[in-house]
């Protein structure tokens, strides 16, 4: 029983031997390199246009999609699109069944993307009063310079997400990629009575 402990010890003792060429314990830690299609990527700044009280919302034109199986219309210039199907009279409807103990309303709006693979980040924000708005995508991603960062990994992507905004207003979201940054502006209003 002895020999094996001693045995278990010398194997131990092997191992950390060969660990000697890791840097010394007062050596500052290593973070983990970032995964190869975001590395070296930095959020830009966020560039929102502003829209005073009583101002139109210079909303964002939908436009059709190629794919009506996945999309009949979109918003912006892309590569990464929220579906314009989610945004009814042109409009994201505020129901009472959508609004969150905090006031807030959370909303179904899926993002689908055409010839981009990388990075993307999206942020969203209230440009024409104060308040407040956030985007996410549902099943992958993280929060991350005050938005919601992925990788996508092949270039047609289709991700359920959700924004919250903080009542009937005019929002922006800022999408940034490697080879992008775009702006889209929607509207948010109460939802007509059936």
């Amino acid at each position: 029983m002895v020999r094996w402990a001693w045995a278990c010890v010398g194997v131990l003792l092997v191992v950390n031997v060969t660990a000697c060429d890791d840097p010394p314990p007062d050596a500052a830690p290593m973070s983990p390199a970032p995964a190869p299609t975001s590395a070296g990527w930095t959020a830009p700044p966020l560039r929102l246009p502003t829209a005073g009280p009583g101002d139109a919302c210079p909303v964002a034109e939908p436009q059709p999609w190629s794919d009506s199986d996945q999309a009949h219309r979109v918003l912006g210039p892309g590569p990464l699109y929220p579906v314009a199907d989610y945004f009814a009279d042109g409009a994201l409807q505020l129901r009472d069944e959508d609004r969150e103990p905090d006031g807030t309303y959370t909303k179904k709006v899926r993002w689908i993307g055409s010839g981009y693979t990388g990075p993307v980040l999206v942020r969203a924000a209230r440009i024409d009063a104060p308040g407040s708005a956030t985007a996410a995508f549902s099943y992958t991603g993280e929060s991350r310079d005050d938005g919601h960062h992925a990788v996508l990994t092949t270039p047609e992507s289709d991700l359920p997400g959700i924004t919250t905004v903080d009542g009937p207003g005019c929002y922006a979201y800022q999408v940034d990629g490697n080879t992008f940054s775009v702006t889209i502006v929607f509207r948010a209003a109460p939802a007509n009575p059936s």
